[in-house]
């Protein structure tokens, strides 16, 4: 996978773009980071306008794809790519892993609103 073909459209005050962008990063995924002010028009159509947009390639020649909700790009990427994994093998704490970062997600986001 080359660096142009997968792709991170976000924010810097965003911190569902933040948490994938470090997750690819952990990960050592070559990715292009793009912010939304840029002209995205050459993009895949996503289902709801919001970031981050992960851009995927196409299997085998197919159009690329793209998707949104941070945590199912996450186990995209999961999926996608072998090494230095964010969730655990441990299926007791992989469900801790999960529940937190839900409620993470979720909830600990409007203490952060709040004080924008």
């Amino acid at each position: 996978m080359s660096i142009a073909e997968l792709k991170l459209v976000g924010a810097y005050g965003s911190p569902y773009s933040r948490k994938v962008r470090a997750v690819l990063r952990f990960r050592h995924i070559p990715f292009q980071w793009l912010l939304r002010e840029h002209d995205l028009a050459d993009l895949p159509p996503v289902p709801v306008a919001l970031i981050p947009i992960l851009v995927l390639p196409g299997a085998k020649g197919a159009a690329p794809s793209a998707m949104v909700d941070s945590t199912f790009q996450i186990r995209r990427l999961e999926q996608m790519h072998a090494g230095r994994s964010v969730i655990p093998s441990d299926p007791a704490l992989a469900f801790l892993d999960e529940l937190i970062e839900d409620y993470a997600d979720e909830w600990l986001t409007k203490c952060m609103f709040h004080f924008r």
